[in-house]
């Protein structure tokens, strides 16, 4: 566990897919995975050429997955082995079967400083991962926002985002699932926002870690795992979205700016287009500013010729109440990647 500024997050393991190759056929074609207490930690389901085993790694040694398998757990990884082999061989008889890791999900679990910040955060998020015309899936329920959508009863003003996902980047080694962790967890008192790459075959292989149980439930297996997740984090999630640049040359374009400065310069350049009208200005790019004021501010102070001017027309936008603030989001984002990446 690591704590970077006010946040505080958790990096490890969570799901595992393991292919169980066998002629071997079970009297069912799905099986779920208990302990002795009768929970459940995964489950086993009949595919082509044999079996496909869904675990749960942190259930195997807690009552649920709000903190990830990581560092401090290895001294279990003897008994989450053997767990899985007796299952196994108990399901098939002892019969031949080769078991290989397939995928794994490594994510880190950050607690927000506070839990108004998730929903402005994963909207952030989405509009960092839009940047590259890749296909997002996006779980969002509807919200009602600003005093002019008090007047309807049904029309929504905006989309509270509670779980993000991309296909397999264009590296075919992982993909992005970005979601409310306390939503999932149904927890109330704080804010959770969990960051989780799925890394496939490839993903697996490019990590150099093992691919049979013995070898992949190791220390180190799961350190290769995790240095792979801060790295392939800075690589892709920070310099390629975040920063903007191309993911081979690390470079960017000449005419491109860092994702944050573009949504300034959105801003700012509809102040132009509108003689300075804040509040018109505010409602137009509504989606921007409401993930953080912060952008607003800087658009502002690009525009007009003094402080004090910025500061009466953010304060025009604040008083309005069509536009929720929210502050402090981007910041917060900066400092927990960097806590991430360089632990």
């Amino acid at each position: 566990m690591k704590k970077g500024n006010s946040n505080v997050f958790t990096l490890g393991l969570d799901g595992l897919d393991i292919t169980i190759n066998t002629d071997v056929k079970l009297e069912q074609n799905h099986y779920t995975f208990k302990n002795q207490a009768g929970k459940e930690l995964g489950n086993l389901a009949a595919v082509k050429n044999g079996y496909k085993l869904h675990l749960c790694l942190p259930k195997m040694i807690r009552n649920n997955n709000s903190i990830p398998f990581g560092v401090s757990d290895y001294k279990q990884l003897k008994n989450v082995l053997e767990f899985i082999k007796n299952n196994v061989l108990n399901l098939f008889k002892g019969k031949s079967t080769k078991i290989t890791i397939q995928a794994c999900e490594v994510n880190s679990t950050v607690v927000l400083s506070r839990k108004e910040q998730t929903a402005p955060m994963l909207k952030l998020l989405s509009h960092v991962l839009l940047i590259k015309n890749e296909k997002l899936f996006i779980a969002c329920s509807g919200e009602q926002i600003g005093k002019r959508y008090k007047a309807v009863k049904n029309l929504c003003s905006g989309q509270r985002i509670e779980s993000i996902k991309t296909g397999q980047l264009s590296n075919s080694r992982f993909c992005f699932k970005i979601y409310d962790k306390a939503i999932e967890q149904n927890i109330t008192d704080k804010g959770l926002l969990r960051i989780e790459f799925c890394y496939s075959i490839r993903g697996l292989k490019y990590a150099k870690v093992g691919r049979t149980l013995e070898t992949f439930l190791t220390p180190d297996s799961i350190n290769a795992l995790l240095i792979c997740y801060r790295k392939d984090y800075k690589t892709y999630f920070i310099d390629r979205y975040w920063n903007n640049k191309d993911s081979k040359t690390m470079i960017r374009d000449t005419y491109s700016q860092p994702i944050y400065e573009e949504m300034i310069t959105i801003v700012y350049n509809d102040l132009c287009e509108h003689n300075g009208q804040p509040l018109t200005v505010a409602i137009m790019n509504k989606e921007l500013v409401e993930v953080d004021f912060k952008l607003f501010k800087k658009a502002c102070e690009r525009y007009y010729s003094n402080k004090d001017s910025a500061r009466k027309a953010c304060y025009r936008v604040k008083q309005s109440k069509e536009i929720q603030i929210n502050t402090g989001v981007i910041d917060e984002f900066v400092a927990f990647s960097k806590s991430i990446i360089y632990g």
